[in-house]
């Protein structure tokens, strides 16, 4: 391990770096300031009015006003804006003649998450532009605001967010993420480190160091990276949820042990992958491919239950789709073991992956991988 750079880089200094970019990559967790246009065609004071309010809306930015539609339908196109307001011609003259017009609004939704914050400053916005006009009317017959509320909407609609009230990105996903970065580095450092004795015919001096045993020398390869990426998992929860303060609502010693039995689990994945095809070059590039889809199969961006069912089954051989499980269950509700308990299971029978390539490391150990 003192003998190459890549394993100080690897076991400590990307850990590190992915710690704080995960940690940090996200700001105050709060999506704001999303660049929009408007459309005024109507020029008049009213809707002068209404572009000095949207600029208020916390959410969205609007950064130009635009002559017209074509203009804005391009910029959003381009994703110079996200979204554009289009208020028509004639729209002071048709409110004062008490008559509905329609301001149509425009946003971007081939990106998901900035699409619906779009829509939804903009859809607060205007539907209290809506009701606007109508406070001239319930003044005159001496109605309430309240009142004016329950007209415009009747239905009123209250929302509570379980476990992240204020909808902060960095709550449910710095701490997924990282994980993901963490189990690649944890796939490819293990499977590098043995790969490495196959590829320079140093193997049989592994072996003849534990006495020709090849459980005694896999484990006693095992263990100082195991210990290291214990540490490293350590660090990391205390660094997310304690100073980062991503509320978690079990003890830290919980989800520390989930982690260590993470980094098992994912050692033993990374030994059984290399044991199927020992061939350096080729399983570094699958075990990439294998980390990256346990970002999917974790189902945290997209639920794996909505996935197609063979899809659905494939994601519990994936270590991460157990390790989200089992933490989620830690991070929002303390309800550990009780509802948790096969992925626990699952976890452990990861181990016995390990177990299985064994003899077949061991055959090779004289033959020159090339």
């Amino acid at each position: 391990m003192l003998s190459r750079r890549i394993y100080l880089f690897a076991t400590l200094l990307f850990p590190l770096f992915a710690l704080f970019f995960m940690t940090t990559i996200f700001g105050n967790g709060m999506i704001e300031q999303l660049s929009i246009g408007i459309v005024d065609d109507d020029n008049t004071t009213l809707s002068r009015s209404i572009i000095r309010n949207l600029s208020a809306v916390p959410e969205l930015k609007l950064t130009k006003v635009y002559a017209n539609a074509a203009d804005a339908y391009s910029d959003m196109v381009a994703k110079k804006i996200y979204g554009y307001v289009h208020i028509p011609v004639n729209f002071q003259s048709e409110v004062e003649k008490d008559i509905t017009p329609a301001i149509p609004y425009y946003y971007h939704y081939a990106l998901l998450s900035v699409g619906s914050e779009v829509m939804q400053g903009m859809l607060s916005f205007l539907q209290l532009v809506a009701i606007a006009p109508l406070h001239t009317t319930t003044e005159q017959l001496g109605m309430s605001d309240l009142t004016l509320e329950a007209i415009a909407s009747p239905i009123a609609i209250e929302s509570h967010p379980l476990n992240n009230p204020s909808l902060n990105y960095a709550i449910y996903l710095t701490f997924p993420y990282f994980s993901v970065l963490f189990q690649v580095l944890v796939l490819l450092t293990i499977a590098y480190s043995i790969g490495i004795e196959y590829k320079q015919n140093t193997a049989k001096d592994w072996l003849s160091v534990a006495d020709g045993d090849m459980t005694i020398a896999l484990l006693g390869k095992l263990f100082p990276y195991t210990l290291i990426f214990w540490i490293i998992g350590l660090f990391s929860n205390v660094v997310i949820f304690v100073w980062a303060d991503i509320p978690l609502a079990t003890n830290l010693l919980s989800i520390t042990l989930a982690n260590m039995l993470f980094v098992l689990a994912t050692e033993s994945v990374a030994v059984f992958l290399f044991g199927i095809y020992p061939k350096l070059p080729v399983i570094i590039s699958f075990i990439s491919m294998f980390g990256s889809l346990g970002a999917t199969m974790a189902g945290v961006t997209f639920p794996t239950m909505a996935m197609y069912p063979i899809f659905e089954k494939i994601a519990v051989t994936f270590p991460m789709h157990q390790y989200i499980l089992m933490t989620q269950y830690l991070r929002y509700e303390d309800w550990g073991f009780a509802y948790s308990w096969e992925s626990y299971v699952i976890m452990f029978a990861f181990l016995f992956l390990m177990l299985l390539m064994i003899p077949k490391l061991k055959r090779k150990v004289f033959t020159i991988i090339k």
